[in-house]
């Protein structure tokens, strides 16, 4: 299984209103369970876990069990679970969806799509999928393949099936979310053209389609303009930088790798980060050497992102083996250092190889 990240992270819980309580013990209790468990949801998941099944517990006696409050809190719990023990939780959301709006009727296809935007969030992709599949089946039969929500649905399963290594599944999804979301003006619907035209880039990135990627990240990068210093922007720029230098268009990244210099806030004795790295091929160098605390190779990255004089700072014995070294950081690229507004050259930075 691939680990990705996805791109526009949703928040991993869901926070029903709290009810404060002033005379009942048992909504003290809730209040405090509840908000032990935001409080530690992303720091300590043992402890959410615990304070996750106290609120639960309490939220069905105080609202109900057939309560969308009891709904999402069974949510919250099931995503602290492991995917069988999760079930069942999940099942008690479904249930209650269902006795508020109907079993297999259009309504349930917001709550199917929050179910499986809020597993993926926390890398639950098999139970995500199923939901979002849920959600898929009743989009296409009420309002149509072609739909805005059914495209919105394709996306997702898209880069489900990609953070799950099945690329050729995630193309299919990804290009059924491209039909129906072309030519929308909707300005969620723009935004996830954009999502969908990144994704074929970073899957035909891994598969070495480089132009097929290049083409699609342009798409995107485009799409993505009024955004010029998101997240999702930078990282578009991160994908067009790799496709460059696999294509040999070294200029072509540089105006990339300025973007996210300028973009960044370095320390002055921060040592920079390779946006672009190759890996030395050992293979062609003939001989081997014992060093268990790798390669040290010292260099300057000049205003562009390039690396200049890379020199070896440990002894490598056999000549080749250098050269391979010295060979891959040469091809490195940096997002340089900018003061003042200006970019600079970084001289004295490091990087090991570990071998």
């Amino acid at each position: 299984m691939r680990l990705v990240k996805i791109l526009f992270l949703q928040v991993s819980f869901l926070l029903p209103t709290l009810v404060y309580a002033q005379t009942t013990a048992e909504l003290e209790d809730f209040n405090a369970a509840y908000l032990q468990y935001g409080n530690t949801v992303d720091s300590n998941p043992v402890v959410a876990r615990d304070a996750a099944r106290r609120a639960l517990d309490f939220g069905r006696s105080l609202f109900g069990e057939d309560n969308e409050r009891t709904a999402m809190l069974a949510i919250n719990y099931a995503n602290l679970l492991e995917n069988e023990p999760a079930q069942l939780y999940l099942d008690e959301a479904v249930a209650i969806y269902q006795s508020k709006f109907g079993k297999g009727t259009q309504e349930m296809i917001r709550p199917y799509m929050r179910l499986g935007r809020i597993l993926a969030s926390n890398s639950k992709w098999e139970l995500a999928r199923d939901y979002y599949l849920k959600a898929r089946s009743l989009a296409e039969s009420y309002i149509g393949a072609a739909s805005i929500t059914a495209g919105n649905i394709q996306l997702e399963l898209g880069s489900i099936e990609f953070s799950l290594g099945e690329d050729e599944a995630a193309l299919v999804f990804l290009a059924a979310a491209q039909i129906a979301l072309q030519g929308e003006s909707e300005i969620a619907a723009l935004n996830n053209f954009a999502r969908i035209n990144l994704l074929f880039g970073r899957i035909y990135l891994y598969q070495e389609r480089y132009q097929m990627a290049l083409n699609s990240l342009l798409v995107s990068f485009d799409a993505l303009s009024a955004y010029p210093n998101s997240n999702i922007n930078l990282s578009n720029r991160l994908y067009l930088i790799e496709a460059y230098e696999r294509l040999g268009r070294s200029e072509d990244a540089t105006e990339h790798l300025l973007a996210i210099g300028a973009a960044n806030r370095l320390a002055p004795n921060e040592n920079l980060v390779p946006l672009y790295l190759v890996v030395p091929d050992l293979g062609s160098a003939s001989g081997t050497q014992n060093d268990d605390s790798g390669i040290l190779v010292s260099f300057t990255v000049d205003r562009e992102g390039f690396v200049k004089e890379p020199e070896l700072t440990n002894d490598v014995t056999i000549d080749s083996l250098s050269a391979v070294f010295l060979q891959a950081i040469r091809q490195f690229r940096f997002a340089p250092r900018f003061i003042m507004g200006d970019a600079v050259d970084s001289p004295d930075q490091q990087y090991l190889f570990s071998y």
